[in-house]
């Protein structure tokens, strides 16, 4: 009987084991930084793979890349958006000749579309539960970065999308994989229609990153993007 109990608590354990491997093989951007509703999950670090980061220029060498520092909560970009408790962000923490904090990566955690622009008459909306990116005025760039646990291949899903319509000529997105290579791309027009990649068999090493980066197409204005990525482990 007892042997019996062992192998039960046995086969348990191992179940256990598998459920959490395959938990630890699926990786996505909205669920892992929304798991809690403010900065506990939206971290740099989340999840132990998630970075949130800007460059120092428009070219792409993550050796100039650096973290955004500068947690806001709730997010403030600028001296006239107003402050919309359950969207927060990391930012820039110093002011372009604009007044913007920007490039950023933000997050709304609440269960409704909110739209931080309202009180200027140009108001764009961020979806509930979602993430969004914006560069920098002088081609810096948006940067979200998944620093890799495993050492195998990884299959790589998401979308970029244009959140505000109301002025500028749109944005221009890539996932490139640590040392330089551009893995895919592509150019939203202002007010154009999401973009979406799927992207498998990407080798990747224990501690390499995937880059998931907006730039600006030729000025900044209005470039607010909702990127979600999934990646999965093959």
């Amino acid at each position: 009987m007892k042997s019996m109990t062992k192998l039960l608590f046995l086969c348990i354990a191992l179940g256990a084991l598998v459920v959490a491997a395959g938990a630890q093989g699926t990786w996505k951007l909205s669920r892992d930084l929304l798991a809690t509703n403010n900065q506990i999950s939206f971290s740099q670090g989340s999840n132990g793979v998630w970075y949130f980061l800007q460059s120092s220029s428009s070219k792409h060498d993550s050796k100039t890349y650096k973290f955004l520092s500068d947690y806001s909560i709730p997010c403030k970009t600028n001296g006239a958006e107003a402050l919309i408790p359950g969207v927060d962000c990391w930012r820039n923490p110093n002011l372009d000749p604009q007044g913007n904090n920007a490039p950023l990566v933000g997050a709304n955690f609440t269960y409704q579309t909110q739209f931080p622009n309202l009180a200027s008459g140009d108001p764009f909306g961020i979806p509930a539960r979602s993430v969004w990116m914006h560069p920098g005025i002088s081609g810096e760039l948006a940067i979200i970065g998944w620093k890799s646990p495993i050492t195998g291949t990884v299959d790589v899903s998401g979308f970029f999308s244009d959140l505000d319509p109301n002025c500028g000529d749109g944005i221009v997105w890539s996932v490139d994989k640590g040392g330089g290579a551009r893995l895919t791309s592509g150019t939203i027009g202002n007010g154009g229609p999401p973009q979406s990649y799927s992207l498998t068999g990407i080798s990747v090493t224990a501690g390499q990153v995937l880059y998931f980066v907006v730039d600006r197409n030729r000025d900044y204005f209005c470039d607010s993007t909702g990127v979600d990525v999934t990646i999965k482990s093959e």
